[in-house]
């Protein structure tokens, strides 16, 4: 008999455990005008989606606020990749003005040039990798977007290979990676599992 009441109780909440992750709720990043801030229902296919990455609360953080309707594994693929893009064209001008900047240290000036150029790179990249998803062609994308992790480790090579200087977007940097992260092993997902 205990057995049996055992299994109803595990049974129960697995049951629960699965409503729970159903009807996940995110924090919005975005502040209301009242100062509150949204909440989002998230889906239990968004939830999957992202529970593969590799940072799951960015992976839905940054696509949730803009699927609605029923999940789209193409439009949230491409909203992650979008998000990505923004992070690297934040990054590469705040990299330009620092190039502009006169007050610029020398001994960081090699470490930038390596790095406008690199980001330039993963710029076309990113670029390229939503074309490819556009037209269905993961297994492309998903080359394309591994290229940018290598880009982005060029970049912090450049700073850790210059004695006393200081990468002055690192956070942004590390953001970034989480989020191309997120791209590839989706990405991988999908081209492992034939999901398109």
């Amino acid at each position: 008999m205990d057995h049996f009441r055992f299994n109803q109780t595990l049974f129960l909440v697995g049951v629960l455990s699965c409503l729970l992750l159903s009807t996940i709720v995110v924090a919005r990043s975005t502040p209301l005008n009242s100062g509150s801030r949204q909440l989002l229902v998230v889906s239990p296919e968004l939830t999957q989606f992202c529970s593969g990455t590799d940072n799951p609360s960015l992976c839905i953080e940054t696509i949730a606020p803009f699927l609605d309707g029923s999940f789209d594994l193409v439009k949230a693929l491409k909203t992650e990749m979008k998000a990505t893009l923004q992070k690297a064209s934040g990054i590469a001008a705040s990299i330009s003005k620092q190039l502009e900047d006169p007050t610029t240290a020398k001994n960081a000036l090699d470490a930038l040039n390596i790095c406008k150029s690199q980001y330039g790179d993963m710029l076309d990249s990113i670029n390229e990798s939503l074309n490819l998803v556009t037209q269905l062609n993961m297994v492309d994308a998903y080359h394309k977007m591994s290229a940018v992790i290598s880009y982005k480790s060029s970049c912090d090579d450049a700073y850790d290979e210059s004695p006393g200087v200081e990468m002055p977007f690192r956070q942004e940097s590390t953001t970034l990676f989480q989020l191309s992260g997120n791209c590839v092993t989706a990405l991988n997902t999908v081209v492992n599992n034939h999901k398109v």
